[in-house]
């Protein structure tokens, strides 16, 4: 007899979710998103089609919950690089999370590739997924560089603004990175020294 997904108990199904999420992300990262398919991914996964379209809705509910998911993995390697960094108003804590972002980018290229290459055609996240997500994590950054503009180590008319450029810089070395155009050969520190760059030109005087 099948069991739906509302009769099954509610760890069994964040269980099931989360194997389906691994299942999808891996097929995304290693055969691109034309072997996407929510039959393969129930087969992997080891659940029913009718399963999956429960918990996610469609291949569209499914896509905007890998991004979701992405998004949430992203925060925490964050949180963690933050947990390591010097204290609140150090500008050692914004390049932290733009290390975090180059980590994520490389140990997920899944993810990474649903949240920002558009590897599902035609997919686009919802505007509520897509607000939570992205106030989130770039939430942190701006307040990071709130706090080195209150403490005097940074220099700027808006820590939006900042930010912002600190997140175009690390987004770009993740991006290269993503496509093997940086190179083994880069000397050691380069990374480090490019997430700097706009810090630098922001240093008092």
């Amino acid at each position: 007899m099948t069991v739906f997904a509302s009769q099954q108990p509610e760890d069994e199904l964040e269980t099931r979710r989360r194997a389906v999420l691994e299942v999808a992300v891996r097929i995304v990262a290693e055969e691109g998103p034309h072997a996407l398919s929510l039959r393969r991914v129930a087969s992997e996964a080891g659940g029913s089609t009718q399963l999956v379209y429960t918990l996610f809705g469609g291949k569209a509910g499914l896509a905007d919950a890998l991004y979701a998911e992405g998004f949430a993995r992203l925060a925490e390697a964050g949180r963690r690089a933050l947990e390591a960094a010097p204290p609140p108003g150090d500008p050692e804590r914004v390049v932290a999370i733009g290390q975090a972002y180059l980590a994520f980018a490389r140990a997920e290229p899944g993810f990474f590739a649903v949240m920002f290459g558009r590897a599902i055609p035609g997919f686009v996240p919802t505007r509520a997924t897509r607000g939570t997500c992205r106030g989130t994590t770039f939430g942190r950054l701006v307040a990071e560089v709130q706090q080195c503009l209150d403490a005097g180590t940074l220099v700027a008319p808006d820590a939006r603004d900042l930010a912002r450029l600190c997140w175009v810089t690390a987004h770009g070395v993740a991006a290269l990175d993503a496509a093997g155009m940086l190179s083994p050969d880069d000397p050691e520190g380069f990374v480090e020294e490019v997430l700097w760059t706009p810090l630098v030109a922001h240093r008092p005087s």
